[in-house]
């Protein structure tokens, strides 16, 4: 992008959202665009938005979850399973999983996934206090949804062999998704049925 053409506290801008998952230059500027002809109040409304939101959310003490209490949405609700949990390597693969309408049961954010490449271990992740909610809890399944890649079989292979002392029953969710893939942006009905067909791991 030319630095002539645009001034500089837009191309600072620019410069932010270029940061943010899944935005190029051209869709950072197209969104600046839009923002840059509504009222100042519609922006100051967005603005204090973001604020009051950086402000007031934080992490379910629970789950790991997005959350403006103690505990998030999902755990506060007494009509989930709760002898049920599935494990997810972050709030993104929660929500999709969510959006499939077949889960009922609750949740625990990892937080990432096992990548000795990227300095990432077991205790950067939220599996020991994973296993204190086991122990803590009636919790009669453990469903592992984390996506198919060498990370995520890593993990999924780590958590198995840390609940083993345990005695709880460990499932996966079924493989018909693309290896590499990404759950967080698969369809509802491709996440349905891959809970649907969860397999207990070996």
């Amino acid at each position: 992008m030319s630095q002539k053409i645009l001034p500089p506290s837009l191309l600072r801008l620019v410069a932010e959202l270029k940061k943010l998952p899944s935005i190029g230059e051209k869709s950072a500027l197209r969104i600046i665009l839009s923002l840059i002809r509504k009222d100042k109040t519609e922006l100051l409304n967005l603005s204090n938005a973001f604020k009051d939101a950086y402000d007031n959310i934080g992490l379910c003490k629970n789950c790991f979850n997005l959350a403006q209490t103690e505990l998030c949405e999902i755990c506060k609700d007494e009509k989930r399973d709760k002898s049920i949990i599935c494990v997810v390597e972050d709030i993104g693969d929660l929500i999709s999983i969510e959006k499939s309408g077949q889960y009922k049961g609750l949740y625990h954010v990892l937080g990432g996934l096992i990548s000795p490449a990227k300095g990432i271990k077991f205790e950067n992740l939220t599996i020991f206090q994973l296993k204190n909610r086991v122990l803590n809890s009636r919790i009669a399944e453990i469903i592992l949804a984390l996506n198919p890649t060498l990370e995520g079989e890593t993990t999924s292979l780590y958590i198995k062999d840390y609940l083993k002392e345990v005695g709880i029953r460990i499932t996966r969710i079924a493989y018909g998704i693309p290896m590499g893939s990404d759950i967080e942006y698969l369809d509802e009905i491709t996440m349905a049925v891959a809970l649907l067909e969860r397999k207990a791991m070996d």
